[in-house]
């Protein structure tokens, strides 16, 4: 079973979050914390983590089987995903303001 930031990538992935963000704007929030992150793994990484929340119907054993890695080392690579885009839901305008602070002195 899956967690609510797994629903929150297959949302962003179906497009249903864009829509959702257009009725209530705190999921702006979410969409712009998603692309951040993805922005900044590697382009492999990125490619596994869009296969596998685009579509709702694959298993991660048929995204291992695409990809030709190991089935720890892409669980590795979504956990350590899932890991920064928690950080970034929780703490991200923290990391904003030490940012302009450091940038500032």
């Amino acid at each position: 079973m899956g967690d609510s930031k797994d629903k929150m990538l297959r949302d962003y992935f179906s497009g249903r979050l864009k829509l959702m963000a257009e009725v209530e704007t705190r999921y702006k929030k979410d969409m712009a914390d998603i692309t951040f992150c993805l922005s900044v793994i590697k382009p492999e990484h990125r490619d596994v983590i869009k296969r596998y929340y685009s579509d709702k119907f694959i298993t991660w054993e048929e995204v291992v089987s695409e990809a030709g890695k190991s089935y720890s080392q892409l669980r590795t690579w979504r956990n350590d995903f899932k890991t920064l885009l928690n950080v970034m839901t929780q703490h991200g305008d923290e990391f904003i303001k030490l940012r302009r602070e450091a940038l500032q002195a």
